[in-house]
């Protein structure tokens, strides 16, 4: 009896394979080209696999099919290898992974050398954004999951990166709040990486926002690492214009600041963790 598509993929699943590319499926599978086009439209219409990316595809194990893929996490490294890209997973999606997020994030936040469009995936998304050089390797932790690795920002690259992409968050409240919260586990080491990785404006900001929730120490950091080089900016880039009222110049970080912060919680006292 020939054995059919389905069954090749839960062969596949048994060895630890979530993923496989178009040029492995001859090996893999043991089937040509036309013949999986044909069986691979099948099992994508009835949930068994998806194909993220052209040429690429992923399988659904049973337990994740009301979910319509395995967790990104999973994925993601096996994806971005086959797109030749250095990434690592950020911003919201980053903060949730580290415990500091305020609601559950439905998009996948990944930062990657490359320009890619976002994903659907299952009953969510992949969102990508562009850096065009990666962050040195003590930024970048690497997580465990059940099928392998995948790439992380650590605490203090997730908070730059916060204030330097905007639609991640959708607000500057959102972002100080979730910042807030990862200040506990921000290594003071890690903000002298920052320098030279994180725009100077952006590290304006968040010395600036780890001043007011009360992260007095690492924002200290911040200021070393500025080392006098800001210039005058607007705190708020979240909006398109600048909103109009009464503004102040804060003179240590030289932002101007429209409004308070509307943060979720009440601000702590925080101690950077050193080494």
């Amino acid at each position: 009896m020939i054995e059919q598509l389905p069954d090749k993929l839960l062969r596949l699943l048994s060895i630890g394979r979530l993923t496989f590319s178009k040029d492995e499926v001859p090996s893999l599978l043991g089937m040509s080209h036309s013949a999986f086009e044909d069986a691979s439209q099948r099992a994508i219409n009835r949930g068994r696999l998806l194909r993220p990316r052209r040429g690429f595809y992923v399988i659904v194990p049973p337990q994740e099919m009301a979910y319509g893929a395995p967790p990104a996490a999973q994925v993601i490294d096996d994806l971005m290898r086959y797109e030749g890209a250095p990434y690592y997973v950020g911003l919201l999606k980053a903060a949730e992974l580290h415990g500091a997020a305020h609601q559950a994030v439905m998009a996948f936040q990944v930062v990657s050398t490359k320009r890619m469009p976002s994903i659907p995936y299952g009953r969510g998304v992949i969102d990508f954004f562009y850096n065009g050089t990666m962050p040195p390797d003590e930024l970048i932790e690497r997580r465990q999951t059940a099928a392998g690795f995948f790439s992380l920002s650590s605490a203090a690259l997730t908070a730059a990166d916060l204030l330097r992409y905007p639609r991640a968050s959708g607000s500057i409240d959102a972002a100080a709040s979730v910042i807030g919260d990862l200040a506990e586990q921000i290594e003071s080491a890690a903000i002298a990486s920052l320098r030279g990785v994180v725009p100077t404006p952006t590290l304006q900001r968040l010395g600036y926002i780890l001043e007011q929730v009360g992260a007095a120490e690492l924002a200290n950091d911040v200021d070393k690492a500025i080392a006098g080089d800001g210039r005058r900016i607007e705190l708020d880039t979240f909006v398109a214009t600048p909103q109009g009222g009464p503004e102040a110049l804060d003179d240590r970080w030289k932002v101007v600041v429209r409004r308070p912060l509307e943060l979720d919680g009440d601000s702590q006292e925080f101690s950077p963790r050193m080494g």
